[in-house]
């Protein structure tokens, strides 16, 4: 049987991950080289987040990722989120994170080690080794259920080029998932210069939750002008 090469949307994903909340700085978002100067007349601030995600099931096959989002962007008077930097493991999901939602992926190594207590996640640059982001975290605490139902955004991702036929547009893609959460207390974090360091991007209180397990469906995205 021939191997699959081809992954369109909609996707099935499962896994466990972290989410790191942070109210996002205007000011240091937008001095960043993480916002597309395009964009930064759209940001519109709110809660950025720094993602890192174990995909033991996808399309395209098992990987890692670690992402990025500023805040909120408008376009046409509605709020979008934006995913502006991300790595993964997997080469499948670069090329057709990039087709299917315009999510401008990157490849990445990743050391991912999760235990009951601790989790260890290391994402190194594929070509020098060198670090691009560490963390060490520790769930605590009760599980509690976390939905997109609750929160229903969607991502707005403008489409390269090479992907759009000349033409200049968006996809759109609501988000869908659930999972369940615990608290997480983020002990250490090494980061570098090709990953924003969301301390310097915001101001006030971090916070950080564990998913695990968690599904997730990324649907036939939908082009915006």
């Amino acid at each position: 049987m021939a191997k699959k090469t081809e992954f369109p949307a909609p996707w099935t994903l499962e896994g466990s991950g972290v989410i790191i909340f942070f109210p996002a700085h205007r000011q240091n978002v937008l001095s960043s080289a993480f916002v597309d100067p395009a964009d930064k007349t759209a940001f519109r601030g709110g809660a950025g987040a720094v993602m890192l995600v174990h995909y033991t099931k996808a399309d395209c096959g098992p990987y890692d990722e670690l992402l990025y989002i500023p805040g909120f962007f408008e376009h046409n008077n509605k709020n979008y989120m934006r995913i502006t930097k991300i790595f993964v493991s997997s080469k499948e999901s670069v090329e057709w994170g990039r087709r299917n939602w315009a999510i401008p992926k990157e490849l990445a190594d990743f050391d991912w080690r999760q235990g009951d207590k601790e989790w260890h996640i290391d994402v190194r640059d594929p070509k020098t080794r060198a670090n691009i982001y560490s963390v060490s975290l520790s769930p605590r605490f009760f599980s509690f259920p976390l939905t997109t139902s609750i929160l229903p955004w969607s991502l707005l991702q403008k489409q390269e080029p090479k992907y759009s036929d000349g033409r200049e547009f968006y996809l759109e893609t609501p988000l869908s998932g659930k999972g369940s959460a615990k608290i997480c207390f983020i002990d250490r974090v090494e980061g570098s210069r090709q990953f924003p360091d969301y301390h310097e991007m915001s101001h006030g209180p971090r916070i950080a939750v564990a998913v695990n397990p968690f599904t997730m469906t990324f649907p036939v995205a939908r082009e915006v002008r």
